[in-house]
Order: C-alpha cells, then sequence, then structure tokens
C-alpha cells in the first residue's frame, strides 16, 4: 500500500454527479482509490470556490457547516474493508474555532486501523496551510463501564479564523460491530493491508460478510454528503433507506459494482423533549451482504457457543442457587438474580473478538463482571447447568431493528427453550434490583435468537398497562384550620416498582425516610411524613409496598366562607419516582417524532377525604372519561355529607407515542394536570371574614 504522501489524486471536479450512466461511470473509474471527492490535481481553486459560496453564519446560523463529506467503500472478498474519508467545514462563528481546533479521529486497535492522510487549513485569505500528520497524539478514548481500548488520534491546528476551512482525509481500515460505531470500508490497492492498529491480520465477525448503518443526518448543516460502497460483482449487496430519500446510482467498473448515496442540504435535525431515538427517524442507509436474519442467528449460534463450558466451581454455585427452588420458574428466576447481583457491569477487553462473541463463562464467573453479552452467557450457562435448554440474544434496547441484517444491536440477553418450542427471554442486565426477569421496558423490542437451526427476526412481548401498575390508596382529613393528615398504601409492580426499588436501595436503611420526605413535597413544601414502613428493596416476595402517615399545614387555600382544595393524592407524591417519565411531557402541541416514555403505565389513585361538619362542598370536579389508542382517563367521584370519594386511573398503553396519537396522549394529560389543581370548592359556616 501506498503510503499517504505517494498517493496520486485522481481526475475529478466538484460538480454534480450526473444521472446519465456514461458520465457517471467515467468519474468513478477515475475514483481507483476512493479519493474521488477531492477533485482534479491543484484543484485548490475549485474548493476555494465552494467554499466561498458556502456562505457565512446569517445563512446557516450555525457554527460550522459541512461543505463536502464523503465515504468511499469498498468490501473485499473476505468481508474486510478499507474506507477513505474526506471531510471540508468551514467555520462560521466562535463556536466553531473552539470545536475544530482540535481534530479527533476514534478508532478500536483491535478491529481497524486509521491512516491519516492530510489535514489543510483553507484560510479565508485564499491562504492553503498544510497540516502535518506524521505525528499525531494517540490516546485512549474516555470510557465508563466499558474499558475496551478504544483510542483516538489528536491533532492540534494553528488558530483558526472565521471564514477558514478545514479540509481532512483519513483512511479507517477493518470492521466494526454496533457496540463500537465506526465506518466499514475497504480499498481497491493490490497491496490491501488487512492488518489492525497492532499489526495484527484482521478476521471479520461472519467471515466473507459485510454491512454498514450510515447517518444522513447531522448537528450541523451539510451542504453535500456521499457514500459510494464497492462490492465485487459476485457478492450480493442488500440495501434500504430509511426516513427519507437519497438519490442513487449503480455503476460497473471491471469487476466491481459500484453503488453511490447523495444528499443534499441537510439540515440539522430539530430534536424535540424525549423523542425516540435518531435512528427510527432521521434518514439512514443500511447495507449488508448476509442474506438474511436466520443466517445472522445461526451464526451467533456457532460464535457463541464455544463460550458456555462450565467448571466445578460454577456447577457448585448452581447446585446452591436452586437447592430450595420447587418450580423451574423458581429455579429460573433465582440464577438470573444471581447473575444480576452478582457480575457487575464492567467490561474489559478479550481482543478483536469482543464486541460480538461472549466472554468465557469460566472467566466471567472468575472476574465476577462483563457488559451485557457477558452476563447473558453467564446466565446461559448456569441454566444449562440447570438442566434447561438456553441460548444467546440480540437485541437493540428501546430501538427499532429494520429488516435488512446489518448489525443494529447493542444489547445481548438470554432465552430458554421448552419441550414444546416456545422461547422465554430473560435479561440478567436489567434485572438487578427487580422482580421482572424480562425488564418491562422491553416490550415489542427486536431480538435474534442465537439457535442452531436460526430463526428470523422477533419481536419481545408486549406489556399492557396493568403489568406496570402503581396504586395510591390513602384516607385523608381536612382540619377546620386549613390542616391536611392521612395515610397513605402505596403498591407497584413492573416499571414504576424498579424504579422505586432501585431508587430505595441507594439509601442506608436508616436514610430512606429522606427520600419520603422528599417525595411529600409534591403534597406541599411543609409535609411531614411518619410512620414509614417499606419492604427491603431486595426482598422479591411480592410488589414493592410502603405505608406512611403524612401531614400538612395550611393545605387548603383561603381563610373566608369560601375556600379551595386540591385532591391530596392527585398531587402524585412519590411520582418523581414512578410517573416521571410522564409528568410535564405533554407541553407541545403537537410533536413531529414519536414521544419515548419508559414503559406502558396504569396509575390508579383511590382516596377519601373526610372533611369537618361544619364545611360543605358546592363545587367538584366533573367525571371524565377520555379513551384512545395510545392513553385513556377515568375518574369518577362520589360526594356523601362530610366525605367525598373519587378512583382516577391514568393508562399509557404504549411506550412510545406515535406523532399521529400524541394529541390522544396530549388530551389526557391535561386533564390529569388540571384535576391536581384546586378543584374542590367549599363552603365555610360561620367562617370568620377577613375585614
Amino acid at each position: 500500500m501506498k503510503s499517504p504522501s505517494q498517493i496520486e489524486i485522481p481526475s475529478r471536479a466538484f460538480p454534480t454527479r450526473s444521472t446519465r450512466p456514461v458520465r457517471a461511470a467515467t468519474c468513478l473509474i477515475a475514483a481507483s482509490l476512493a479519493l474521488s471527492f477531492v477533485g482534479p490535481l491543484n484543484a485548490d481553486d475549485q474548493i476555494r470556490a465552494k467554499i466561498a459560496a458556502a456562505g457565512d453564519a446569517e445563512r446557516w446560523k450555525a457554527d460550522i457547516v459541512g461543505v463536502l463529506e464523503e465515504t468511499d467503500t469498498t468490501i473485499m472478498p473476505n468481508g474486510l474493508g478499507v474506507a477513505t474519508h474526506y471531510r471540508l467545514l468551514k467555520i462560521l462563528r466562535d463556536g466553531g474555532i473552539r470545536s475544530q481546533s482540535v481534530q479527533r479521529f476514534p478508532f478500536d486497535p483491535h478491529t481497524n486501523r486509521v491512516d491519516l492522510l492530510s489535514i489543510r487549513v483553507f484560510r479565508a485569505d485564499g491562504a492553503v496551510e498544510e497540516i502535518p500528520v506524521e505525528n499525531p497524539i494517540r490516546q485512549p478514548q474516555p470510557a465508563w463501564g466499558i474499558f475496551w481500548p478504544t483510542e483516538q488520534y489528536l491533532i492540534s491546528l494553528p488558530r483558526l479564523e472565521i471564514g477558514d476551512a478545514v479540509e481532512c482525509r483519513w483512511r479507517l481500515t477493518g470492521f466494526n460491530v454496533a457496540y463500537l460505531r465506526h465506518s466499514h470500508a475497504s480499498d481497491l490497492s493490490t497491496s490491501f493491508d488487512d492488518r489492525n492498529a497492532y499489526g495484527v491480520p484482521l478476521k471479520p465477525p461472519v467471515p466473507g460478510h459485510w454491512h454498514d448503518e450510515v447517518h444522513f443526518w447531522s448537528s450541523y448543516p451539510i451542504i453535500e454528503k456521499r457514500y459510494i460502497v464497492r462490492v465485487p460483482r459476485d457478492k450480493t449487496l442488500q440495501y434500504e433507506i430509511y426516513n427519507g430519500e437519497l438519490r442513487v446510482s449503480q455503476v460497473l467498473e471491471g469487476d466491481m459494482l459500484i453503488h453511490t448515496f447523495e444528499k443534499q442540504n441537510i439540515e440539522p435535525l430539530k430534536e424535540e423533549p424525549a423523542m425516540e431515538a435518531l435512528p427510527n427517524v432521521a434518514p439512514k442507509l443500511l447495507l449488508a451482504t448476509l442474506p438474511t436474519w436466520e443466517d445472522k442467528s445461526r451464526w451467533l449460534y456457532e460464535v457463541s457457543e464455544p463460550q458456555f463450558e462450565a467448571d466445578d466451581a460454577i456447577r457448585t454455585k448452581v447446585a446452591e442457587i436452586i437447592r430450595d427452588c420447587r418450580t423451574d420458574e423458581e429455579k429460573y428466576t433465582a440464577l438470573c438474580h444471581w447473575v444480576a447481583e452478582n457480575i457487575r457491569y464492567a467490561g474489559t477487553s478479550r481482543g478483536m473478538c469482543e464486541g460480538y462473541t461472549v466472554h468465557r463463562s469460566i472467566e466471567t464467573f472468575a472476574d465476577r463482571c462483563g457488559v451485557c453479552k457477558d452476563k447473558a452467557g453467564m446466565l446461559v450457562t448456569m441454566l444449562r447447568v440447570a438442566g434447561f435448554e438456553s441460548y444467546l440474544v440480540m437485541t437493540m434496547a428501546r430501538q427499532r431493528v429494520d429488516r435488512i441484517p446489518a448489525d443494529q444491536f447493542n444489547h445481548a440477553v438470554t432465552c430458554i427453550r421448552y419441550p414444546d418450542g416456545s422461547l422465554k427471554l430473560l435479561d440478567p442486565t436489567w434485572m438487578p434490583k427487580s422482580r421482572d426477569v424480562w425488564s418491562t421496558l422491553e416490550p415489542l423490542q427486536h431480538v435474534v435468537y442465537g439457535l442452531p437451526e436460526g430463526k428470523g427476526l422477533s419481536l419481545s412481548p408486549y406489556f399492557p398497562p396493568e403489568d406496570c401498575q402503581a396504586t395510591w390508596v390513602s384516607r385523608s382529613v381536612l382540619r377546620p384550620d386549613n390542616a391536611l393528615e392521612g395515610t397513605l398504601e402505596f403498591t407497584a409492580v413492573g416499571a414504576p416498582e424498579n424504579r422505586l426499588r432501585r431508587a430505595l436501595a441507594t439509601f442506608h436503611p436508616d436514610d430512606r425516610q429522606q427520600l419520603f420526605d422528599a417525595s411529600f413535597q409534591r403534597l406541599s413544601p411543609a409535609a411531614r411524613v411518619s410512620d414509614v414502613v417499606c419492604m427491603d428493596p431486595v426482598d422479591f416476595s411480592g410488589p414493592i409496598r410502603l405505608s406512611c402517615r403524612f401531614e400538612a399545614p395550611d393545605f387548603v387555600l383561603g381563610h373566608g366562607p369560601r375556600r379551595y382544595v386540591r385532591l391530596p393524592m392527585m398531587q402524585a407524591v412519590l411520582g418523581d419516582r414512578v410517573l416521571v417519565d410522564l409528568l410535564g411531557q405533554a407541553s407541545l402541541e403537537k410533536r413531529k417524532y414519536g414521544l419515548k416514555l419508559w414503559a406502558t403505565r396504569l396509575a390508579r389513585f383511590e382516596e377519601t377525604i373526610l372533611l369537618p361538619k361544619d364545611w360543605k362542598v358546592v363545587a367538584t370536579p366533573q367525571p371524565v372519561q377520555l379513551d384512545g389508542p395510545s392513553a385513556a382517563l377515568s375518574f369518577q367521584v362520589e360526594l356523601k355529607p362530610g366525605e367525598l370519594r373519587y378512583v382516577f386511573d391514568l393508562r399509557v398503553k404504549k411506550w412510545t407515542i406515535p406523532p399521529d396519537e400524541y394529541h390522544n396522549f396530549k388530551q389526557v394529560m391535561d386533564k390529569f394536570d388540571e384535576l391536581t389543581g384546586p378543584v374542590l370548592a367549599v363552603e365555610v359556616e360561620d367562617a370568620d371574614v377577613p375585614s
């Protein structure tokens, strides 16, 4: 392979690609080393013209603008590749000076290699400044939880000014998995160098196959973006474009079929609060040479199976864990709990295969740590020792997986196969301080089971609102001095239970009162809580329960003959723990993207309020019944002399609210907000009237 200084820049100008095959083929044939984007030799004047035409901050309302971004990718027969990247950014405001003063090039030295080809600064006054790239700073990428040896090159630039443009060219050789998020690529050079950054020959995860996921969205405006992929004509490439349109061309060049995908004038994506995952809604391109998801399923089985060996220490621990279990459900639940609580989430690297194979269970058991795939593999091994048929499963946590069989996964879980062929999912990574063996935050989530016979893309089970229920049962008393006192019985299951258990587990048992003191501030800043009885967060014998007494002085508004009262439990004490993803999420009039919540939900408030004998209710909220595809609400009130009782149900049926169903969700949540206000009016006989 030629060094960067020896590479000849092929001849090509910058005009928009013609749709005529002859012209397109001519341009692409000239681009033999994926540097077609640079334009003709000594074409700096054309680059300057593009920079000038890009405009200024007034036009883009941004710190930088991408003048041109291109990646040229070639698939090698063994599934490896090299991508040559080009990026030309123009500085528009001071923020761009700060963000571009140091150029960063991330890579994983085990699975790929970065070669810096050139960096130039096109000054606003017309000068071009070449930046040396031979001795970049090489350092670890910041890490937390997963301590794989990912690295980055850093190149500091001389002082930039508004109007300058930074041009970077670099080449990335190798492969990646969804965990690592680097581009795939390859090179047409006859002396293809297939070594990683450590000089070790690379071996792709699926021999002979390749995939990529290309995002055509950005946090800054891009005038032109192009992705080119070169495929041997005897290798089938599947691709699909999602959430938008791209200009596509295909031409034949010798033994390579060349696909080009282009998009112009990419505006920064305007995100919404709590919106669903960007790959679900923003323009993206998926490509893969693997034929089917069944092939991916079989590959997962084959690559994982050697890791599930057990030793005497594991067998002894399994026997100890399930010793007192009487049913299969008790056994797999106990084993899932043990892995969840005893294998800490911390990732260490095993080299090139890291990210797509699990660690050997014997190592994970000894280390007592691993990431999701290692925890899942540990559970597979323990379940097999206990007599279950168990396998590894891939999934994409809380994000859609599309039909092209590219690597779209960021999470690994476990499954059990019963004699009748049915499959049950288990997730030891999300199970700490939880009674759920499969998280209620993962409904209708795409999964690929690692089965020997293969299985297509599947969905996890749906959880109805009742599976994520929180219930408040209270008896409250209003005193003549406007104070409130009462008792609360609270229970929860599913997502709200897990949130509360994990919050409680962060406190020493003697300090858990602090959580309730803080949460009851939703009732009144002066609220006081006493006689708290709470289930231990690691007691999994049933749904979490708690009870307490509470008191709030000056709860009633007003001191004259007419006063106003809020419904106490409708203030949703503990809502900061179990409903926080719902509260305040209906502020927008409409949404362009889906609203992402934790999970489905049923919130039920049942309260009886006793009034002083000389207080008479003169206005109460009216009964309400609302229903729709995503949310529903029911409010029923019953009035007796000296007593008011109400039952309120809030049902959220989906964890992602589609934009066309947001109106239903907003209507329900707005009514909820309305019922939290001072909705009860009373007249007080013989009340003192202010003079």
